[in-house]
């Protein structure tokens, strides 16, 4: 961009007005190219290295604009308070810009820009951090609803043997109830069966009734937001990790109806999976995430670069309480539970052999069919 020195321009006072401004100002002429900046502006871009970033600024501001750049070069084009990010060198900064269109006498009524820009990237940053505490409050929660599930369909797991033994051993007394001795036997078996029965029922409605809760506060989920968050709390263990990971949101992806915190701990699971999984080996580590959409599904597809999982196991990995020596498969139960929840599904891809390959599905369905 060509610039010039404030001192070829006719109106100086208006000049020093701006300088004396702490908003950085920028006038440009009609095809944009800049005429002046003040100190503030200086200060925010690094004027000794302008260019690169002021082509990078106006190019960002364009594209953020998308088709109100066009009506801005127009005659009386403005555009007021519109938040722009973008990256420069590596660090991501975020302006709130405004801009119109002025004309002024001493110049024939030339036509002349004026942009400001205020910088937040502190504050930003901050509503970034909260987001993410509040956000790793939420997963803590969800992980201890998740171990209260896990106990309680432990501890009905654990009941179920010996309510087999003692139905055994009832039908067992039943058979010969022509002893009259067996009888009260019979009875005190009968009332164990009845209270253990009655036992396991209260602990199913205890862990159903979470679910229905959930379905019941189904609300539209953006699966781009909600994988961006799950990776930018996990970025630093990722990092300590050395895993690459790759994944590109995609464009217009409709709304899934769910329950985010659910979801979050589904992505959550499969992510410590492929950590788990990696941890072990050696070779370069990757963790890649793609999405789809066709007209009435969502595929979501985690791929990494681990141990993998045996042919033998891709089912068994999904059972309750399912875990081998080398920790593969641990929380993937939960995540079978979360896509059936969402009247999705979860599989492993058996064609794939760099390591493992979760590819998740889940039915696109209109915010309607869930009224009552």
């Amino acid at each position: 961009m060509k610039t010039y020195s404030s001192a070829h321009l006719p109106f100086h006072l208006f000049y020093e007005i701006i300088e004396q401004l702490k908003t950085a100002v920028v006038i440009t002429d009609e095809t944009l190219n800049i005429l002046h900046a003040n100190n503030a502006f200086k200060r925010v871009v690094n004027y000794n290295n302008k260019n690169n970033f002021v082509d990078s600024f106006w190019l960002t501001i364009k594209q953020v604009l998308g088709f109100k750049w066009k009506v801005l070069c127009q005659e009386n084009g403005k555009f007021i308070e519109q938040e722009i990010f973008f990256e420069f060198n590596y660090h991501p900064r975020w302006f709130i810009c405004s801009g119109f269109w002025f004309c002024n006498a001493e110049t024939n009524y030339k036509k002349y820009f004026l942009l400001l820009a205020r910088e937040i990237t502190s504050n930003k940053r901050q509503q970034e951090e909260l987001h993410k505490n509040a956000l790793r409050a939420s997963l803590a929660e969800e992980e201890l609803i998740d171990e209260m599930r896990e106990i309680l369909s432990g501890i009905i797991h654990q009941l179920q043997l010996p309510i087999n033994v003692i139905s055994a051993a009832l039908a067992m007394v039943e058979r010969r109830s022509e002893n009259s001795i067996q009888k009260p036997f019979a009875n005190t078996l009968q009332s164990i069966l009845a209270d253990l029965n009655h036992t396991i029922e209260h602990l199913n409605v205890c862990t159903k009734s979470v679910n229905n809760q959930v379905i019941n506060s189904f609300l539209p989920v953006n699966l781009n937001e909600l994988l961006h968050d799950i990776l930018t709390i996990y970025t630093q263990r990722l990092l300590a990790e050395g895993i690459v990971v790759s994944w590109q949101p995609v464009l217009n992806l409709p709304s899934l109806l769910g329950d985010e915190r659910r979801l979050r701990s589904l992505f959550k699971s499969l992510i410590d999976n492929s950590i788990a999984s990696m941890s072990n080996h050696n070779k370069q580590r990757e963790l890649r995430i793609f999405i789809s959409n066709s007209v009435n599904l969502i595929s979501v597809v985690f791929e990494d670069t681990g141990g993998g999982i045996p042919a033998e196991l891709h089912f068994k990995v999904f059972e309750p309480f399912f875990s081998d020596c080398a920790g593969v498969g641990m929380g993937l139960a939960i995540a079978q539970e979360v896509a059936n929840l969402h009247s999705g599904s979860i599989r492993i891809d058996p064609s794939y052999n760099q390591g493992s390959r979760f590819i998740l599905q889940f039915p696109i369905v209109k915010a309607s069919s869930f009224l009552v």
